[in-house]
């Protein structure tokens, strides 16, 4: 049998909450459902806990004699009996006879038990954390507004933690830890950059008690069983602290406290971690959730937070600390992300990245980045949300420092002084869409293109082969005219004219592609193939980007998406060779699993040569698509100029004048 994937896993997750619809809340899945999908795994796989004989799966399903509920009980009480330093606490609220009747417990159990969960019955070690989180993200859904107490969209905990990029032997802080998910993305980011995963120090904490149980099965169930997440409110008692009581420090920080929260300045333990001052306390916790970020980073520490964009602008006593931070240099950049990304509000968030007391580096000294992604987050039917290739690009602008029009500018310490330390990210960098050049009057009352607008776009048509004199006759040497067919005509013509220089772009991406298969089958099988990334994403870059059609940033996103959506056919490749893309393809419902022997490979590498082919002319055609619609904009503004409409008035009243003579009217 083939191994069970995490879209298998995913689904069975989802065929038990369906049991439960209609039984309870659907808020109340997660607990029921994590419950038996610990005492299964620890039951399938030996190691992952100590496993008593009567929390094993196979005293559960021969149970005679007692209620089910009362087995299921038992069961978590002797297994959090025998781990208390892994599970104390976690199943206090849990009670299976209370929650669920007879009925509906055997549907449980049957379910999972036909669901196996040991590591050689799973595509890849991660799998079932994988498959947790996936169902966190779908309750955190349904949850509305509370899902966004616990649960940070993937997407941007994996920007944040590209952004502090942690390393092995490091440590790493959550102290508002929700479901745990920065603490597990960065220890995946060290296994996936070729480090020890194991060899990274997780630490967080979390105010909520059912959340705090989350982050900790969460954990679990990644296989992370030394991570220290304690219960508590992070802001009034922070609890990692050393045996003198100063509080310990981290080396990475990876936060998305709670918005706009109340505080009590009279209950906050630890009140020097406040060095630059107190905001009002009722819902202006932001800034102090801040501080406390501030206080734990060690000298050369790095942090990624979450905060509502409020706290970029707003005065008072919130601007003295603003001040305070950016003269000390611990800013290093605002990265603004936009509205209704967060689970159950639909408040602008950004991203600050802060430093320890060392400050910025010596490059950096002086200037905070502001990256403008507003038009980078990717609108969603209920909740809008960031791809790989927007990722991409908001971490290849950080760290190459770039500046890039209407997206990304590193702004002096002098002039956001000037501004009263306001770090609104549209006052430094404005996203909004170019406006069109004013009308010019001559060319609309006599007709004629200005050549200046043209000139500023054909840079544009000539990477896909296209001339001025395909498009314009000279009028002048300031102005063009359409050809003699018009506009329209000429538009239509577009795609034709530059049908020979994409399809030159497509050889490139294939020739690319010819090339980077024969290397990645060398490595297939030899656990070093995901190493490539970087070199290959370079090298694709380096291949197109000389013909001009695309820019770096959609080559890189582009790249940056195929990889991630082909990751576990990669992963599978590196581990398991071109036979296991082909089970694992056949086990999600996709591809036959037969094929002679000789053809697995070349059909592997095909399919994934031409889904990221796709993509690039995917791309090709929405620039192609922009050409046209320039072209059109230039027909709409001065096709028809006031002459014209003058001659066809007097040409209309002529034709009029001529029938009423015809009709014997003077």
């Amino acid at each position: 049998m083939s191994p069970l994937t995490v879209a298998q896993l995913t689904r069975a997750l989802f065929g038990a909450a369906d049991i439960l619809r209609g039984r309870m809340d659907a808020s109340q899945y997660r607990d029921v459902v994590s419950g038996l999908l610990v005492l299964k795994r620890v039951s399938d796989q030996p190691g992952v806990l100590r496993v008593p004989e009567r929390a094993r799966w196979s005293h559960i399903v021969d149970y005679e004699g007692k209620a089910l509920g009362h087995v299921l009980n038992e069961a978590l009480w002797e297994l959090e009996r025998s781990n208390p330093e892994v599970l104390k606490g976690l199943f206090e609220t849990l009670d299976f006879d209370r929650r669920l009747g007879r009925a509906e417990l055997k549907a449980l159990v049957d379910h999972f038990d036909h669901i196996p969960l040991s590591d050689d019955d799973l595509e890849f070690g991660d799998v079932v954390g994988r498959a947790y989180d996936l169902i966190l993200s779908a309750f955190a859904d349904s949850a509305g507004k509370r899902g966004g107490e616990f649960f940070t969209p993937r997407s941007v905990v994996r920007l944040m933690v590209r952004l502090v990029r942690p390393q092995e032997g490091q440590s790493v802080y959550d102290p508002f830890a929700g479901s745990g998910g920065m603490l597990v993305q960065a220890r995946q980011y060290v296994e996936e950059h070729g480090g020890d995963g194991a060899d990274l120090a997780l630490f967080g904490q979390e105010v909520n008690g059912a959340t705090w149980s989350t982050a900790r099965l969460n954990l679990l169930l990644h296989g992370i069983t030394d991570g220290s997440v304690l219960c508590g409110d992070t802001l009034t008692d922070p609890l990692h602290s050393l045996q003198d009581g100063r509080l310990t420090r981290f080396d990475r920080v990876l936060t998305n406290p709670p918005f706009s929260m109340d505080y009590s300045e009279k209950e906050v333990r630890h009140p020097e971690r406040m060095k630059y001052g107190w905001t009002p306390g009722r819902g202006k916790a932001d800034l102090m959730n801040v501080q406390h970020v501030l206080a734990t980073l060690r000298p050369d520490g790095i942090a990624a937070v979450v905060t509502p964009q409020g706290v970029l602008f707003r005065g008072g006593a919130e601007a003295e600390i603003r001040r305070g931070f950016i003269e000390d240099a611990r800013l290093e950049a605002v990265i603004g992300i936009g509205p209704n990304v967060f689970h159950g509000t639909a408040i602008p968030a950004c991203i600050l990245v802060l430093r320890g007391t060392n400050g910025t580096s010596a490059e950096q000294r002086g200037q905070a980045l502001f990256i403008n992604a507003e038009r980078e987050v990717v609108t969603g039917r209920s909740q809008n949300h960031l791809e790989p290739r927007n990722i991409e690009k908001i971490v290849s602008a950080f760290r190459e420092w770039a500046d890039i029009p209407g997206f990304s500018r590193a702004v002096s310490l002098e002039e956001i002084a000037d501004n009263d330390f306001n770090l609104n990210i549209r006052r430094y960098v404005d996203a909004s869409p170019p406006a069109e050049p004013p009308l010019d009057v001559r060319a609309a009352l006599f007709g004629g293109v200005p050549r200046s607008e043209v000139d500023a776009e054909m840079t544009k048509f000539r990477a896909y082969g296209i001339d001025l004199a395909d498009l314009f006759t000279l009028k002048g040497s300031n102005y063009l005219d359409f050809l003699s067919d018009g506009c329209e005509a000429t538009a239509a013509r577009i795609s034709g004219l530059a049908a020979a220089r994409e399809e030159e772009f497509t050889d490139r991406c294939r020739s690319w592609w010819e090339e980077t298969a024969s290397r990645i089958a060398e490595l297939a099988g030899t656990e070093r193939l995901l190493m490539l990334r970087p070199r290959l994403m370079a090298s694709f870059r380096e291949e197109l980007l000389p013909a001009g059609i695309l820019d770096r940033y959609q080559l890189t996103g582009a790249f940056a998406a195929w990889w991630s959506d082909r990751h576990d056919d990669l992963r599978s490749l590196n581990l398991r060779g071109f036979p296991g893309v082909i089970d694992r393809w056949a086990a999600d419902g996709g591809r036959s699993s037969y094929l002679p022997p000789n053809l697995v490979r070349e059909r592997v590498l095909n399919v994934l040569g031409e889904d990221l082919r796709s993509r690039v002319e995917k791309l090709v055609a929405t620039e192609r698509q922009g050409l046209v619609d320039v072209y059109r904009s230039w027909g709409d503004r001065y096709e028809t100029s006031l002459m014209d409409l003058e001659r066809q008035s007097e040409a209309t009243a002529a034709r009029l004048r001529a029938r009423w003579e015809e009709l014997g009217y003077t």
